[in-house]
């Protein structure tokens, strides 16, 4: 049973050294010397001060170029995600103007309906209006009416007052 065990640690301890070695792979400038490393374009020659001088890769070409390929997957699966996110953007586009002009639509239709109160109100106003002047002038020939016939019959009267006197 030990070993198993041991045999088991032995090969996951072989596994993760094997795996770790493929990942980190080794960079096209290390173990150069200075004229080496000045003639090839990715590396750069480093005068140590405090450690010994060494060769090293530039900024984005450390591994030989395996790393280069990881990163143009990385590009063609985000060109992909640009081209879905530009999809999603103009479905989004598309709402936001359907939602303005059902918008648009909605505020017109509610001026329309606030302009419609407006003017039944105004022309309730005006009949209210018309109809107070209508009961003042329908006032005043009454009160004239009363005038005259209060006038004729004071006429009637001096009229009967004169026949009698006669």
């Amino acid at each position: 049973m030990k070993k198993l065990m041991l045999m088991g640690h032995a090969l996951i301890f072989t596994l993760a050294i094997t795996l770790t070695g493929a990942v980190a792979a080794e960079s096209p400038c290390q173990g150069l010397g200075e004229s080496e490393c000045k003639a090839k374009d990715v590396c750069v020659w480093v005068d140590g001060k405090k450690v010994k001088d060494y060769c090293r890769a530039k900024p984005g070409h450390g591994d030989d170029g395996a790393g280069a390929g990881k990163k143009k997957k990385k590009k063609e699966k985000s060109d992909e995600a640009v081209k879905a996110d530009d999809d999603k953007k103009e479905d989004k586009k598309e709402k936001k103007k359907k939602k303005k002009k059902e918008k648009s639509e909605e505020a017109v239709k509610a001026d329309d309906k606030k302009d419609e109160k407006k003017e039944d109100k105004k022309e309730k106003k005006s009949k209210k209006k018309k109809d107070k002047e209508d009961k003042k002038a329908d006032k005043a020939e009454k009160a004239d009416d009363k005038k005259d016939d209060s006038k004729k019959k004071t006429k009637k009267k001096k009229k009967d007052k004169k026949e009698k006197e006669d």
